[in-house]
């Protein structure tokens, strides 16, 4: 059988008629645009993230938001005409993109909440969070202007050669903003009442369908609820559906908000988070709605879409970021190779809003923002040279394979028996189940390829003169930092990694953690799910100052209302005894008992021991942590940009 795909996921490779379009599997792309605002000068922008790839990748429709020639208005959402003289050019290219591999198209559009540069909302509350902008209290004169730019769009779209059109409410929306009580504050007839809130949900509804005619396919994207303490309660988007079936054909549903930070960590859940989110939401409205459900969430494998389909939670699957990290999943999966599908680890780094812009990019598929940098084949090098590799974490493993994928004859060395590094270590506990299927398919990717092994044995100058290699890569990775406290000998004291590595049970019952950042603070939440006490002690005033925003907001939520842990910021600790420690606080000394104290206040590089190294190899380079401590995002970059230059 040419696609044993179909055999294995029989419900995720059905087709599906809707109207008068075919969805040639169940597999759909969300609507993850790029901001015309912001610049990747490696990447050709056709509006979506990844979207050259995903068209070619297997899905069977890709959700497109505009993207013309940018400015500060260039959303759609903010006024921006995407049929304009010149914008049309852009967007026919870029549509024409998302259909060279057969992929529908569908066109999302929304009601906008700015005029001429200045933004509306239901009351007049500041508008976003925690980056708010001032907002004015709309009116039916701005409502009109509104609607009738929305409704010229959608006609537009619907005669441009879209397969549908995707109405958009969710997320930071206006009509949103008038369902949610927390948000509309309103004394009118658009205020109070569900009937009065939702006026503009069906009247957007309504006459989107009028505008579009009884033909075209249209799909509502929907928050079942915003995620945050404004919103309104799933029971009245479950009403409202109800009574708007019969405009609609397919609901699109998400749970959160985007700008507001506090409900984006629902609409891209972090780790902390359950996969298939909205599941539950999904299968109540499919079972009580007369629509088509297209759903989204923390939906990260082949086998959790099957899962959904199958137990009847939906008709289609909306793929985010395990489409990011690899585009090409569907066909892979399609042709029965499971193992070559690169797995997201949630880490949201492809999300601009989480990173701030200080490393926007995909921690597993160099590609993404890069494609007119990274090739999708990588050529052979014309002089193949003995490339060796010391150290097989993270970094280590991405540089042998996209070596060897140079055609290079690579020794892989490490003095642990198995590959991963710190991912071993890392990859450990209910939060990590992602980061566990990234180092799974590293490996099955180094089984695959013609790398040579030395594992379980410490490389020094002499294995350097053994194997002899043209190319000397050093990625060793960094060392915990002990930190100079007295009585950090004590026999109750102990690293972070060392207890990850042992076994979360064998933790005492109550345990100090040093260390607030996201290594510490994920140890405090694996231990006190097992019933442990955990005092969290961090001498900066935040935990986990080297997570991106959308993870810190997440564990902030999660770690701040457990009942077993107890953080302690701006905390100095002082000493560490066998029973308890003592710190300093605001300039006043605390005593914290303890059965057991663990460090985990970082790593560091040991330069002296990559210059040992140096000098035996001509091309010697290092990489990963042994150059700079960072993360799976920056070792995979390098790993895979060194290995890509050597010739």
């Amino acid at each position: 059988m040419k696609y044993p795909g179909r055999l294995k996921y029989p419900h995720v490779f059905r087709p599906l008629r809707i109207r008068n379009i075919v969805y040639s599997n169940r597999l759909c792309s969300t609507t993850m645009s790029t901001v015309p605002t912001h610049t990747h000068i490696s990447s050709t922008d056709y509006g979506g993230i990844g979207i050259y790839d995903k068209s070619l990748g297997g899905v069977a429709m890709i959700g497109m938001m505009y993207h013309g020639k940018g400015g500060p208005t260039g959303y759609e959402a903010n006024g921006a005409d995407p049929f304009s003289k010149y914008n049309m050019d852009v967007l026919r290219e870029s549509l024409s993109v998302v259909k060279q591999g057969g992929a529908l198209a569908g066109f999302a559009l929304g009601l906008g909440n700015t005029i001429d540069g200045q933004i509306y909302s239901p009351s007049g509350l500041p508008f976003a969070r925690p980056y708010s902008r001032p907002t004015k209290v709309i009116g039916k004169e701005e409502i009109e202007i509104l609607m009738n730019a929305l409704l010229e769009k959608a006609r537009k779209a619907s005669r441009f050669g879209f397969d549908l059109i995707i109405l958009d409410i969710s997320n930071d929306n206006l009509v949103g903003h008038f369902m949610a009580p927390g948000f509309n504050l309103r004394k009118d007839e658009w205020g109070g009442s569900y009937e009065n809130r939702f006026r503009l949900g069906k009247m957007v509804v309504k006459k989107v369908r009028e505008a579009i005619g009884p033909e075209t396919v249209l799909e509502l994207r929907v928050s079942v609820t915003l995620g945050v303490k404004e919103t309104y309660p799933f029971d009245e988007m479950l009403r409202f559906l109800k009574e708007v079936e019969d405009e609609i054909d397919i609901v699109n549903i998400v749970t959160g908000m985007d700008e507001y930070h506090d409900g984006n960590v629902k609409l891209c859940p972090p780790i902390f988070e359950p996969h298939l989110l909205n599941e539950e939401a999904a299968k109540t409205i499919r079972s009580e709605c007369d629509v088509y459900v297209n759903v989204s969430g923390a939906i990260m494998t082949i086998e959790e879409a099957e899962k959904l389909l199958a137990e009847g939670a939906a008709d289609l699957v909306l793929l985010g970021r395990s489409i990011v990290a690899d585009p090409y999943m569907p066909n892979k999966v399609l042709e029965g190779r499971e193992e070559d599908v690169v797995p997201c680890i949630r880490c949201n780094n492809c999300y601009h809003i989480a990173t701030e812009h200080f490393n926007t990019c995909c921690s597993v598929n160099p590609r993404i923002y890069r494609e007119n940098r990274v090739p999708l084949q990588l050529s052979k090098s014309a002089n193949p040279r003995k490339v060796m590799i010391v150290g097989a974490g993270p970094a280590g493993v991405k540089t042998a394979l996209t070596a060897a994928q140079k055609g290079h004859e690579v020794h892989l060395c490490d003095d642990h028996d198995e590959l991963g590094g710190k991912l071993m270590i890392a990859g450990k506990g209910y939060l990590k189940e992602d980061l566990r299927r990234y180092l799974e398919y590293l490996r099955k990717q180094v089984e695959k390829s013609k790398i040579h092994l030395h594992l379980g044995n410490r490389s020094d100058r002499n294995t350097v003169a053994e194997i002899d290699p043209d190319i000397l890569v050093i990625a060793i990775g960094a060392k915990a930092i002990i930190p100079d406290i007295r009585g950090i000998d004590n026999a109750c004291v102990i690293q972070a990694a060392d207890l990850i590595e042992q076994d979360f049970n064998t933790a005492a019952k109550k345990i100090t953690i040093l260390g607030g950042g996201s290594v510490g603070a994920e140890l405090a939440m694996e231990l006190s799910r097992l019933g442990k006490k955990i005092c969290l002690i961090e001498a900066g005033s935040r935990l986990a100052g080297n997570g991106n925003e959308l993870y810190r907001v997440d564990l902030l939520e999660h770690i701040g209302r457990d009942p077993n842990i107890h953080i302690l910021l701006n905390t100095k600790c002082l000493e560490i005894r066998e029973q308890e420690c003592v710190v300093v606080r605001k300039g006043e000394t605390k005593v914290i008992p303890h059965e057991q104290f663990v460090i985990s206040v970082g790593m560091k590089n040991d330069m002296d021991e990559v210059d040992e190294f140096f000098g035996l190899v001509p091309r010697t380079y290092y990489v990963g942590d042994c150059r700079r401590v960072a993360s799976v995002t920056e070792a995979t970059t390098e790993g895979y940009f060194l290995g890509a230059a050597m010739e």
